[in-house]
C-alpha cells in the first residue's frame, strides 16, 4: 500500500520545518506555490514528497526518508523549481535504489 504522508513522518529531528508561509512567499498563495518548493515549509515538503511517493509507488518509510534526504541535500540547495526538483530527486532516488543504497 502506498504511504499517505503525515507531518509527523518528516524527519523533524534532522530538518527544521515551519508550518506556516514564510516571509519569502509574499502576501498570497498562487502560481509560485505550484511551481516552486520552499524546502523549509513543512506543508510544501509534504505535498512534494507525497507526489513522488505516489508516482514511484513507494510503500516503505525508509524510502520516504531517503526522498526527503535527497530533497534536502546540499547538492540541491539552490534548486527550487518543482519540475526540476522532481526530475533530480527521482533520478537520484532511482540510482541509489539500483545500486542497493535504498
Amino acid at each position: 500500500m502506498i504511504i499517505k504522508l503525515k507531518s509527523s513522518d518528516l524527519q523533524a529531528d534532522i530538518y527544521k520545518y515551519i508550518w506556516k508561509r514564510d516571509a519569502g512567499d509574499g502576501s498570497s498563495k498562487g502560481k509560485q506555490d505550484r511551481i516552486r518548493v520552499d524546502k523549509d515549509e513543512g506543508y510544501e515538503v509534504l505535498y512534494f514528497l507525497q507526489s513522488l511517493i505516489n508516482d514511484l509507488k513507494i510503500t516503505e518509510m525508509l524510502e520516504v526518508n531517503k526522498l526527503e534526504d535527497i530533497l534536502q541535500d546540499d547538492d540541491l540547495s539552490a534548486m527550487v523549481m518543482r519540475d526540476d526538483l522532481e526530475k533530480e530527486v527521482t533520478s537520484k532516488f532511482k540510482y541509489l535504489k539500483a545500486i542497493g543504497l535504498v
